[in-house]
């Protein structure tokens, strides 16, 4: 079944009631069957939470660890906390997580480029460490997993649990949209998910390193000082790019 014959809108709107765990043994168990599902997370809280999830299901014999592959972009920005949580979501969920690297390393781009071009032009250096690797990441998918919620960007709030990615053209399935930033937390505590001990030092969204500080909301941690919020990975061509933080 290619992806022109599935209605990701009907999928959506028929699973709106639908748990964050249903949408995700549904893909893995159906979707599954015609074509590859990839889950990307960039090791957010609600990241953490799908991979939990995701542990539940396979340990529960629900779905079969082999219907989906785990991915990160590893834009050689990550701050070493992301990569030890990494390790440990590895080893305590018994998962490969595949760490998917730009065309260019931090040191060719810069000598390309010049250094510190995430300074001089953001958009370009996310375009070349974030949305070019994904596009290639993505080809001959059938869907993405992502860890967007409804709560957090202007544009996200319309969102479905399934939906047609135009941007990238291919499925799209959002287990968590409905989920607010309380219902995360309360699941971490309650099922002792790994998270970045950054969180609990004052930063609100955590994604590169140079592009990160500590804030006091989502919109001042990221892009600090720029007219800048969204990287762009869930952000449709035809929509202006603001109104939220890089989660995935």
């Amino acid at each position: 079944m290619p992806n022109e014959a599935i209605d990701w809108n009907s999928l959506g709107n028929q699973f709106e009631d639908s748990s964050a765990i249903k949408v995700l043994e549904y893909s893995l168990n159906e979707l599954s069957k015609h074509g590859q599902i990839l889950f990307l997370t960039a090791f957010g809280p609600e990241g953490c939470v799908i991979m939990a999830m995701l542990h539940t299901l396979v340990k529960n014999q629900l779905i079969e660890a082999k219907s989906f592959t785990i991915a990160n972009l590893d834009t050689g920005y990550q701050f070493q906390e992301t990569l030890e949580l990494k390790d440990r979501l590895e080893e305590k969920y018994n998962f490969e997580i595949l760490m998917h690297h730009p065309a260019l390393s931090v040191l060719e781009q810069d000598l390309k480029y010049g250094e510190r071009l995430y300074e001089r032009d953001p958009d370009q250096c996310c375009f070349m460490r974030k949305l070019a690797p994904l596009q290639g990441l993505l080809d001959g998918k059938l869907a993405w997993i992502t860890s967007i919620r409804r709560e957090q960007t202007e544009h996200r709030a319309k969102a479905l649990a399934f939906e047609y990615d135009k941007k990238f053209k291919l499925g799209k399935i959002n287990p968590l949209i409905k989920w607010t930033r309380s219902d995360i937390w309360k699941y971490i505590h309650e099922n002792s998910v790994p998270y970045n001990p950054l969180l609990d030092n004052g930063y609100e969204s955590i994604g590169c390193k140079p592009c990160t500080s500590i804030g006091s909301d989502r919109k001042n941690s990221r892009w600090a000082g720029k007219d800048k919020i969204e990287c762009g990975l869930h952000v449709q061509d035809h929509e202006v790019e603001q109104g939220g933080e890089f989660v995935i």
